[in-house]
């Protein structure tokens, strides 16, 4: 009897300190969210030169998309590099690449052939590109986005205009598609509107690799990757937390410069792909312990919700509490960056987040997911 008193007196003060350290998580994203502004535009005299560097494995299914939006860009041809690394690709990559050289004398490429020892494909193929660049800012985006007319312009504006790196928007494209794909999208937002939340606060987390510029001399100012070449993957991550210590970081708002990506076509890609990022989660225990604490606290709120459901029912406390904070966050984002989902979308999600977050972030602890090697 007293020890089952004991048990339920300590249960009912965890349960209360988790709800209340994940309330102020929350609300530190949903106040940071208000402190954006789009940046007003203004022009200049003289635009930056912009290399566009993407890293390429095995991307003929996409490729010849991106190629076609980025010849596009309504940006001077004789300001613009685009330069593509064909990182060991097996297919037709390399043959479309060829054939887009031969129509467009800015679009360049570099061929990687081997595998380095001490840095991972996807670092080892972007510092090969920005090596090779000539322009003052450098823009990155990955093969199997898509982009507007005006990204360029709009990204390379924001960085001359701020002086520090520019963390552009991204969303998983077939709005309103299936459920999985509305999955995937909502999931994505609550990534990046968490990480402009943090970036409201000048705390930048994070960013995506399918959307960031920064001066080219401030990539050597942080020497590359060298300081993360053990790391597989956390690339974006590292770049945005490194350059904005030195210069500091803008979250791009302007619809110009928003870029669209593929969803993940089956389960299996997804989950591989959400590992891989938490992958990277145990590194900012030291470089970004906020970051830390804030991944911690939302895995173990999560983690409490799916152990009680099994238990007691105070775990529909804590998931109405979480509904509803989290749907804030998305509603609010979605208001800032002019995107929108669906109620339906957001439920689903919202019902699995219990069960998909402590699983991701238990196997990200172990490091357990393929890459393109």
């Amino acid at each position: 009897m007293l020890n089952g008193l004991w048990i339920y007196k300590n249960m009912s003060i965890l349960i209360f300190v988790s709800i209340i350290l994940y309330i102020i998580s929350i609300v530190f994203v949903i106040t940071g969210l208000f402190k954006h502004n789009l940046l007003p535009v203004s022009s200049y005299d003289t635009l930056p030169s912009v290399s566009i560097i993407i890293a390429a494995r095995n991307e003929e299914e996409y490729i010849g998309n991106l190629i076609e939006d980025l010849v596009s860009q309504e940006y001077p041809v004789d300001k613009l590099e685009i330069i593509i690394v064909n990182d060991r690709s097996e297919d037709e990559t390399l043959s479309i690449i060829n054939t887009a050289i031969e129509n467009y004398a800015f679009i360049k490429t570099v061929n990687i052939k081997d595998i380095p020892d001490n840095l991972s494909p996807k670092k080892n193929a972007l510092t090969h590109g920005i090596e090779k660049s000539s322009g003052e800012i450098i823009l990155l985006t990955d093969a199997d986005c898509r982009v507007g007319k005006l990204w360029t312009a709009s990204m390379a504006y924001s960085v001359v205009r701020q002086d520090c790196i520019t963390i552009g928007f991204s969303q998983v494209q077939n709005e309103f598609g299936t459920l999985f794909e509305e999955f995937q999208r909502i999931d994505f937002m609550s990534i990046i509107f968490s990480n402009a939340g943090a970036a409201g606060w000048e705390q930048f987390w994070s960013g995506t690799g399918q959307n960031l510029a920064f001066y080219k001399r401030d990539f050597f100012t942080i020497e590359g990757f060298t300081k993360v070449n053990d790391r597989v993957s956390g690339d974006d991550m590292y770049l945005v937390q490194e350059i904005s210590k030195i210069k500091g970081g803008y979250i791009q708002l302007d619809p110009n410069s928003f870029v669209n990506t593929s969803s993940m076509g089956t389960l299996k890609g997804f989950l591989n792909q959400r590992i891989r990022w938490s992958s990277n989660a145990k590194i900012n225990f030291r470089k970004a312990p906020l970051f830390f604490g804030f991944l911690s606290i939302v895995l173990i709120y999560n983690s409490l919700i799916l152990l009680f459901a099994l238990l007691m029912k105070s775990w529909i406390i804590m998931f109405c509490i979480k509904l509803f904070f989290d749907g804030l966050v998305i509603f609010l984002g979605c208001k800032l960056f002019s995107v929108r989902t669906s109620v339906i979308g957001y439920l689903f999600w919202a019902i699995f987040q219990p069960i998909y977050i402590p699983v991701i972030g238990l196997l990200g602890l172990r490091g357990k997911y393929t890459w393109k090697t």
